[in-house]
């Protein structure tokens, strides 16, 4: 058996390749300091957003070739980032080592290109996870794009100004949630169009609660009955909280009532992914386990 399993494993390469690219709306110079010094990095690091408390040692010096910097925090991450060569005025190459959430080595660099004002920020890594997470690399790398995604975002919100468009995410944690009977749309097809699929159910669906004089009881919501990470497609009802409302001619379904954990996000719908990741990695941060006969939802306050 150890040896069919070393055999199976083999069979895939483990290597990954992230790359994402986000235009910040200010100065060259603004962006390269939150990057360049590692002492800035716990201002924005994507893997200590579940545990801001988290031990992080540095180098004497944090800002030139062979500067490092580690963080620990048991179940949350574990990891190592240092600069191995500065390009000035703009680039930067790195070694990425990680324990958890996954274990990988790669190689990374940091690319700012000056816009007139606003800076394009490239992030990318090369690299490859451990032996026994080998067939699971692809996985992994969509979760190291979100964990990219979400870094830029936070190092383009400390640069910005106060007016520029960002989102927000709390996690009020473990919450016990009413019953819900709700009427709604079934909707299948790619997480890309996810939003306005959304809102044009959402306007047909109240037009058709409307005609039959039903009121709302609470507030929309989106259940996700499946979801294919790997196809980026979703199967989910979109619906409306009708109470005991008798509703013809509408399809109708119910939640029981569960504590659920929940995650707050305050912005643009199409921050829904990278919020769902989060509050996945920070539940199992906090040790909480799904329960996997309850679907998961959203309720748009």
């Amino acid at each position: 058996c150890i040896v069919a399993v070393f055999v199976y494993m083999a069979r895939y390469s483990g290597r990954l390749r992230v790359t994402h690219t986000r235009v910040i709306d200010a100065p060259l110079a603004e962006a390269y300091a939150r990057v360049i010094d590692l002492r800035h990095w716990r201002d924005w690091n994507p893997w200590l957003e579940h545990e801001q408390d988290a031990a992080v040692v540095y180098s004497a010096k944090t800002d030139a070739a062979g500067s490092f910097c580690t963080w620990s925090q048991a179940g949350v991450g574990v990891g190592t980032i240092e600069h191995l060569r500065i390009v000035e005025p703009g680039r930067i190459e790195q070694r990425l080592r990680l324990r958890q959430p996954f274990p990988l080595r790669g190689l990374g660099s940091w690319q700012f290109t000056d816009l007139g004002g606003k800076t394009r920020a490239t992030w990318s890594l090369r690299g490859r996870v451990a032996f026994p997470m080998r067939a699971f690399a692809e996985t992994v790398q969509g979760a190291i794009a979100l964990e990219f995604r979400y870094g830029l975002d936070r190092l383009a919100g400390l640069v910005e100004g106060a007016d520029a468009p960002r989102y927000t995410l709390a996690y009020p944690g473990l919450r016990q949630m009413a019953a819900v009977r709700y009427a709604y749309v079934s909707h299948r097809g790619g997480l890309a169009g996810l939003a306005e699929a959304m809102r044009g159910a959402m306007v047909e669906l109240r037009a058709k609660l409307a005609s039959r004089s039903v009121a709302a009881t609470g507030e929309p919501i989106a259940v996700y009955v499946k979801t294919h990470i790997r196809q980026r497609t979703t199967e989910c009802h979109f619906g409306i909280p009708v109470g005991a409302a008798e509703v013809e001619g509408l399809a109708v379904a119910s939640l029981p009532a569960h504590r659920s954990f929940v995650a707050r996000l305050q912005g643009s719908q199409a921050h829904l992914e990278v919020a769902w990741y989060l509050a996945m990695r920070h539940m199992r941060a906090a040790g909480i386990e799904p329960d996997l006969r309850i679907t998961p939802f959203e309720r748009y306050l």
